[in-house]
């Protein structure tokens, strides 16, 4: 069970997604980081078995998270109370392949984020993932709100450039942006 070079880019590339994949169904960030872990781990040890295809392997460890969950659902309050509040089922794959979208397009929103510089990123984040007004991070930040307008403005630019064309729109659509 020998983790090759390609393994490790793997797992950096998609250990993210499949931990907030995971986290949608448990509410617990180290049960879910485990369960992301533990996808890579049954990954590692089928490996031979497997499609060398990387939306087989996806596609793997989104199924290994799926069935984990299931699992612990047996033996967990935690989880055995998000299987009531969202009356999700074993059978429900739309869900599932939503919560895959999901988790794939926050990862993407999040890794365009990382590459503003850091002002701007820090006034992106409190605008769109936090909910702050623009008056709020202004007062926030002790600046002006001319500059937390020209720094949105170039976040979204850039985020325009970074994303995949669906995801940028589906990020406009989501926190309510007009042009």
């Amino acid at each position: 069970m020998k983790a090759t070079d390609q393994d490790k880019l793997l797992f950096s590339k998609h250990y993210r997604a499949l931990c907030y994949f995971a986290w949608q169904m448990v509410q617990d960030e180290n049960v879910a980081e485990d369960l992301a872990q533990d996808a890579f781990v049954a990954y590692l040890n089928n490996k031979t078995r497997l499609s060398d295809d990387e939306n087989a392997i996806k596609s793997f460890l989104y199924a290994s998270i799926k069935h984990a969950v299931y699992n612990l659902s047996r033996h967990n309050k935690v989880v055995q109370k998000f299987w009531e509040r969202t009356a999700f089922t074993e059978s429900d794959d739309i869900d599932y392949e939503h919560q895959i979208i999901r988790a794939e397009f926050m990862t993407a929103i999040y890794g365009a984020l990382e590459k503003l510089p850091e002002g701007c990123r820090k006034i992106m984040v409190m605008s769109y993932v936090d909910g702050y007004s623009n008056e709020e991070i202004a007062q926030e930040l002790q600046v002006s709100i001319n500059t937390i307008k020209t720094h949105k403005r170039r976040g979204l630019s850039v985020l325009r450039e970074k994303l995949n064309f669906n995801y940028f729109w589906l990020f406009l659509l989501l926190y309510g942006i007009g042009f």
